[in-house]
């Protein structure tokens, strides 16, 4: 019987420039020890520079975790949360067709951490990073498209009809740092600055994500970007469950996962 819990801890912050309109939310739910769906940390961002971009963003946040949480235990973590997802685009795009100015056109990454792995689930242009030891790795993919010399999301919450949500599976270790943060960061800083300043007092992870802030906003306005807001929220994994003797990983070893099936999909034989 495992002993052991997941644990974890996180900061956030969030430096904007006087009278900006914020268009970022973020969010990490915490439930209490045995809920089936696990923890919960997300960001979104809005596309639009409209008034209500703001609100987009919350909605997209407050939606996911209400209904993710709401969905029925047997559900996978996987299932649950893409058909909230696919309920949530289809709310923010027909909000959408019936404004005439502005949007409910939002980029959104969250990951659920269960036992000893993590779940991402993604669309549009916020980051998500993992700090491991030394490495500072991205994990999500920029769904953006060059235009004028600007970068716009391809995809995104609200923007089509249908939603191509990418999801990825990692096994967690202790000490994992997770990075949450919006394309506006990019070009301020440089992997071994986000290195450096999580790293110069981890046990704090609001004044990192303070530090992060700061110097983004400093190195931008050193290189002439402009005033834009950069919120930064990190998660870090301060303990793991002791691995489960029944994991599917001891009972059948390193077998691949099979894709999702489409009618008519064959495996070993059978339809």
């Amino acid at each position: 019987m495992a002993t052991a819990r997941l644990a974890l801890s996180y900061g956030q912050a969030f430096v904007a420039p006087e009278r900006h309109r914020q268009r970022s939310s973020m969010s990490v739910r915490l439930p209490e020890e045995g809920e089936p769906k696990g923890a919960c940390a997300l960001i979104s961002d809005s596309a639009s520079g409209h008034a209500l971009a703001k609100q987009a963003g919350d909605l997209s946040v407050r939606g996911f975790l209400n209904d993710y949480y709401a969905t029925p235990a047997h559900w996978t973590i996987k299932a649950s949360a893409q058909r909230v997802m696919r309920a949530l685009n289809a709310w923010c795009h027909g909000m959408t067709r019936q404004m005439e100015d502005g949007s409910y056109v939002s980029s959104l990454s969250t990951v659920v951490f269960k036992d000893r792995c993590a779940h991402l689930f993604h669309v549009g242009d916020t980051l998500v990073f993992r700090l491991r030891g030394a490495e500072f790795e991205q994990l999500s993919r920029d769904h953006v498209t060059d235009l004028g010399g600007y970068r716009y999301p391809a995809r995104a919450l609200g923007m089509d009809v249908a939603i191509d949500i990418d999801y990825s599976e990692w096994p967690l270790k202790q000490g994992d740092i997770f990075l949450f943060t919006t394309q506006g960061v990019r070009g301020t800083l440089m992997p071994s600055d986000y290195v450096r300043l999580i790293r110069e007092d981890a046990s704090d992870l609001d004044a990192a994500c303070e530090r992060l802030a700061e110097a983004a906003s400093s190195r931008a306005r050193e290189r002439g970007y402009g005033s834009d807001p950069f919120c930064f929220q990190l998660v870090r994994v301060d303990e793991l469950p002791d691995a489960a003797s029944d994991a599917p990983s001891r009972l059948y070893g390193d077998l691949p996962i099979p894709p999702e099936f489409a009618v008519g999909d064959q495996i070993d034989g059978l339809v």
